[in-house]
Order: C-alpha cells, then sequence, then structure tokens
C-alpha cells in the first residue's frame, strides 16, 4: 500500500513538475490585451495621495480613429510612472495593432479626459 501512494506522489510531482506557466507570447491578441490591462490595473491599484498635485491620468489603449480607448488614474507616490508608462505604451500599441490586423471599426469619438484630485486620501475623478 504504502509502495502504490509513494508512487502516485511521484507520478502526481513528474505531472506537475512537467507543466509549464503559459507565457504572454502564447496567448492570442485579445487575451494578451486582457491580461496587460489588468497588469496595469494592479500596478496603479494603490491611489493613496496626501493631495491633488500627487494624482495623475494617463491615456490607455486605441480606438479605431486613433483616440484612447480609456483612462487610468494613478498616485505618484505609490505608482512608478517610468514602468506604468512602458506598460501603457506596450497595452496601446497591441491594441493599435489589434484594430489594424483585425480591421477594427468604430465610432469615432473623443473620451474626455478626467480631472483627478485627492478625495479623501484617494486618487479620484472629479
Amino acid at each position: 500500500m504504502k509502495t502504490l501512494i509513494l508512487k502516485f506522489i511521484i507520478l502526481g510531482f513528474i505531472i506537475f513538475s512537467s507543466c509549464k506557466k503559459e507565457s504572454i507570447d502564447a496567448l492570442t491578441d485579445d487575451q494578451k490585451l486582457i491580461q496587460l490591462k489588468t497588469d496595469i490595473e494592479i500596478f496603479a491599484k494603490n491611489k493613496a495621495c496626501s493631495g491633488g498635485d500627487n494624482c495623475r491620468v494617463v491615456g490607455i489603449g486605441n480606438l479605431p480613429c486613433g483616440s484612447p480607448s480609456g483612462f487610468v488614474i494613478y498616485s505618484l507616490s505609490n505608482t512608478d510612472e517610468k514602468q506604468l508608462m512602458t506598460k501603457v505604451n506596450e497595452y496601446t500599441e497591441l491594441q493599435k495593432a489589434y484594430n489594424l490586423k483585425n480591421n477594427t471599426v468604430g465610432i469615432c469619438i473623443a473620451l474626455v479626459i478626467p480631472t483627478v484630485d485627492c478625495k479623501n486620501g484617494v486618487c479620484t475623478a472629479k
């Protein structure tokens, strides 16, 4: 009985160790966009602030007519702005390429850039 349990444990270990985490390169374009946007949202999650000059907003993504598809509000004191911009640019370029590749069309709207302020210690849109 002990050898049977040991065999199952070893088999489980072999199966588990042979599994690879799916790299972002193996994902579809849709999945990459979702993953990148989630990463950005998590990266800019801590919006704690001590004053309105500590809050920022950045356009993210690319609508078919060229404007951003959304905005991310973040706190300068809690977000590495350089890393955030790298992630935002990667997402925007991927969405732009996706739109071109798939001949995506849509209405041309210009989203209003939200103004941000520090309310109750958190960066928020006014």
